[in-house]
């Protein structure tokens, strides 16, 4: 990241303080919310290498430890399943713990293996799937007035809402298109020199803009070009300034090419003070659009960390914050796989096993009545 080194505009005349005009002060704010988003990315990037090392050297092995675990919690259970001596409500409570265990890891890793143990023992839930989803149809088609054909069938109720909203998708396609071909044909057919003379002034402005960025630019590539430097060292410097200077151009950074021009002393603070308003009106367009860049790609950093350490909705998203989240995911990760390897001892012990089932039987009834409160 650039050095700040620009500093505010119109804030003083000969040393005498004045109040910068509205163009100025417009300008000074932007320049300073900007590097305000800059530091804050550079917060994120910083953090990010510590980040990387604990999710990848802890999380990611504990989590592959957890799932290992209860693919092998799966296989004991289908084992045991028909232990000779086990009662009708203890083979209940072990088909209600491969269908819990199951289908949790199948909402994270693709088996072929556990879903089979799983489909084998989720009969029950696949008729009420059924069900659902035939109620959802007569809803659709009833209430809503979608046309589903019989003929096709669907797996799940998901798949079911999929269909719905690639429907709606493809109907909202359609009148996206008949409002546009309307739009063009009105707009062929006459448009009002109001509008026209609006149109016009918009491109008119963004040619300004672009126009703003290429002349500051073209004047640092003018001193910079290595191509022009017979001095090897000279030459190797400006080639990398000229590398700043085209990175800067390419990403539209009006900010890092002004500041790259006070750095190479090609203009001073003096010079900006003078600028006009109307230069300084097209200016200030260019730094807040590239502040809506920085906006946008610091709230993308931010939704990337939420997700990967698992962060509900509308809770704040800051360095501090994710990394507790992710502690508390390593902590919570080390909790569950000693508990599931306790758990996978049992069946090691054929005593052990009835207790066991009696013992999970209080912990599924508890869950339940907990979800029915909640």
């Amino acid at each position: 990241m650039t050095k700040k080194i620009l500093g505010p505009v119109g804030t003083t005349t000969h040393g005498l303080a004045r109040t910068p005009s509205k163009g100025q002060q417009a300008f000074n704010t932007l320049i300073e919310k900007i590097e305000k988003r800059r530091a804050t990315l550079a917060d994120w990037e910083a953090f990010g290498t510590d980040f990387r090392r604990k999710f990848n050297d802890e999380l990611l092995p504990l989590r592959g430890s957890f799932n290992a675990l209860r693919s092998q919690l799966v296989n004991r259970l289908d084992q045991a399943h028909d232990t000779k001596g086990l009662t009708n409500a203890e083979r209940q409570t072990v088909e209600d713990l491969i269908i819990l265990v199951a289908s949790d890891l199948l909402a994270v890793v693709d088996d072929p293996a556990i879903e089979e143990i799983f489909q084998r023992y989720n009969a029950s839930s696949a008729e009420e799937e059924a069900a659902a989803i035939h109620a959802m149809r007569d809803v659709m088609q009833d209430v809503l007035g979608v046309d589903i054909p019989e003929d096709i069938e669907f797996a799940s109720v998901d798949d079911l809402h999929l269909h719905f909203q690639e429907q709606l998708d493809q109907e909202e396609e359609r009148e996206r298109a008949r409002h546009e071909a309307k739009a063009a044909h009105h707009a062929k057919r006459k448009q009002s020199p109001k509008r026209a003379a609006a149109e016009e002034r918009a491109r008119a402005e963004e040619t300004e803009v672009h126009l703003s960025i290429r002349e500051v630019y073209r004047k640092l590539a003018s001193v910079l070009h290595p191509d022009r430097e017979p001095d090897p060292v000279e030459r190797e410097r400006k080639a990398t300034l000229m590398q700043r200077v085209n990175q800067a151009y390419a990403n539209k950074s009006l900010l890092d090419l002004l500041e790259l021009q006070l750095e190479l002393e090609h203009i001073d603070q003096s010079v900006l003070e003078s600028v006009s308003e109307e230069r300084l009106t097209r200016w200030n367009k260019i730094l807040k659009e590239q502040l809506r860049g920085l906006d946008q790609e610091l709230s993308e950093v931010k939704i990337e960390y939420a997700i990967r350490v698992g962060m509900r909705p509308g809770y704040p998203v800051s360095p501090r914050n994710v990394k507790s989240m992710l502690n508390t995911n390593i902590n919570q990760l080390r909790t569950s796989v000693r508990v599931f390897e306790q758990d996978l001892r049992v069946f090691d012990d054929p005593r052990q096993l009835k207790p066991w089932l009696k013992a999970m039987k209080r912990e599924l009834a508890a869950q339940a009545d907990y979800d029915m409160r909640f």
